[in-house]
């Protein structure tokens, strides 16, 4: 449109001076080297518009001879580019289908096309990886280090080979040399933090992790549960060496900066009773029971108490379980407690509590115990662990991202080597797994159906062995076991 306007006005201009010249003719004359010319002042100007346009046409064509040769090359030089990044592009697809074959022979034809190495060495190196050639990866990835522009790249293609191999000193280096390149790019910041972790460098893996949280590529919520359980593994360090002291100090700042988790809690209440500040530790424990009740707060709280009469026992455990009264947790601790303090009565108040309308397995086995130790009923023993074989499985330790069932909490996951990933968590719906160390994933997989018993007579006084979490149990057995039935409750 604008140029339309502007060619409209042009024209309307040359008009009007075409009409300005008809209107005031006048007479032009020239001598020049003994000639006279005579014309019109409007045939003059039309003369010199049309040289104009003459010697603009032998200046095109002058110019158009001498920039042939020129432009042909450019014209051959834009085709190569452009087949060189098609050639670049269909390799990076063959890599992505593992046509190793095509990859080779795409990253060859950008090699041979393009003018620029450092832009073709990624598929190069790429393709060598999918064939399975290792040291020419490296090659590859080494030479574009060579480059500023492609330097990054290289170290994170020679980071991961690392991990692959199992490299864990070459990676962690490479990971340094990649956060000094680029210490705001968030998968460099988790993986040099989770080398340093798995290496036990408890304080630069701190100082990498305060400058993740500077720059805003760690959550503010996640950094401060890893910054806790830093801590709690430099109170373990400072333990082990003998410094009690920095011990207790880094205890005390996890659970400043976030009470609210089990081992941090944990540590710091152990760090306490060592110190032997015991009402302190006692203290500590109730905040932390308030948020995150767990049966090895409540071992600890006994520890602090000091009391060693099971009477006694059961009313430091009230005054704990007072500050999370309607937790699960609190009411079996109770329940373990009363049953060791014979109070019948108080236990299988605590159990029926825990218990709800799907009692998980934890306080199943208890009511087997319960049973056994109050009326050595055998068949109300049986069906209560009957029972716990099906229940649903109670809270454990887990790791979030892998799955791994372990006994104890740890840091670092033993299977998927992920630093502060385990939680105590009930388990997912469908998930079936015992606890255990093992070095496989437990499958997550959904719940066989239970089909209802068949009855079954067994001879009165007669031992049926039952085992649960290990331990085999003989109970007299004194009446059959009615279909479809597996609560005495009823």
């Amino acid at each position: 449109m604008i140029r339309f306007i502007a060619g409209f006005v042009a024209f309307a201009a040359l008009l009007v001076a075409a009409a300005w010249l008809a209107e005031r003719p006048g007479e032009v004359s020239v001598d020049w080297l003994g000639y006279r010319i005579e014309t019109t002042v409007g045939l003059l100007a039309a003369a010199l518009i049309v040289l104009g346009l003459a010697i603009a046409t032998l200046y095109l064509i002058w110019r158009g001879v001498m920039g042939a040769p020129g432009a042909w090359f450019g014209r051959r030089s834009e085709s190569r580019r452009r087949r060189g990044y098609n050639a670049l592009t269909l390799g990076m697809v063959a890599v992505a289908a593992g046509d190793v074959d095509e990859a080779n022979r795409q990253a060859k034809r950008a090699e041979n096309l393009l003018e620029d190495p450092p832009i073709t060495m990624l598929l190069s190196a790429q393709a060598a990886q999918l064939g399975g050639d290792t040291q020419a990866a490296k090659r590859y990835f080494a030479a574009m280090l060579e480059n500023p522009q492609t330097a990054f790249l290289g170290l994170r293609g020679l980071l991961m080979q690392a991990l692959r191999e199992n490299n864990a000193g070459e990676a962690l280096q490479l990971a340094e040399r990649a956060y000094g390149l680029k210490p705001t790019t968030p998968w460099v910041v988790q993986s040099l933090f989770d080398m340093q972790a798995r290496a036990g460098q408890w304080d630069r893996a701190q100082q990498t992790l305060q400058g993740g949280l500077r720059n805003k590529v760690v959550p503010v919520e996640r950094g401060q549960t890893l910054k806790a359980i830093l801590l709690v593994e430099r109170s373990r360090d400072a333990e082990a060496k003998g410094n009690a002291t920095d011990a207790t100090a880094f205890a005390r700042e996890a659970f400043a900066v976030q009470m609210g988790r089990i081992p941090v809690a944990q540590r710091y209440a152990e760090r306490l009773i060592a110190d032997g500040d015991m009402k302190r530790a006692r203290k500590i424990l109730l905040r932390a029971w308030a948020v995150c009740p767990h049966p090895d707060l409540a071992q600890l709280y006994l520890a602090a108490d000091g009391s060693t009469d099971p009477l006694k026992r059961v009313q430091a455990l009230q005054t704990l379980t007072a500050a999370n009264p309607d937790s699960i947790e609190s009411h079996i601790v109770m329940a373990r407690e009363a049953l060791e303090a014979r109070l019948w009565g108080e236990a299988r108040r605590h159990l029926m509590a825990a218990a709800g309308d799907n009692p998980p397995a934890r306080v199943c086995a208890l009511l087997a115990d319960l049973e056994e130790s109050e009326s050595a009923d055998g068949n109300r023993v049986r069906r209560w662990l009957t029972r716990a074989t099906v229940a649903p499985i109670d809270r454990h330790w887990r790791c979030q991202p892998c799955g791994m069932v372990v006994e104890r909490w740890q840091s670092i996951c033993p299977h998927c080597s992920a630093f502060g990933t385990i939680d105590w968590r009930s388990p997912p719906p469908g998930y079936m797994a015992a606890l255990t160390d093992a070095s496989d994933p437990l499958p997550e997989i959904a719940a066989p159906a239970i089909a209802a018993p068949t009855p079954v007579t067994i001879a009165a006084n007669t031992l049926a062995p039952v085992t649960v979490a290990g331990t085999t149990i003989s109970a007299p057995i004194k009446e059959p076991i009615p279909p479809g039935r597996i609560d005495p409750l009823a």
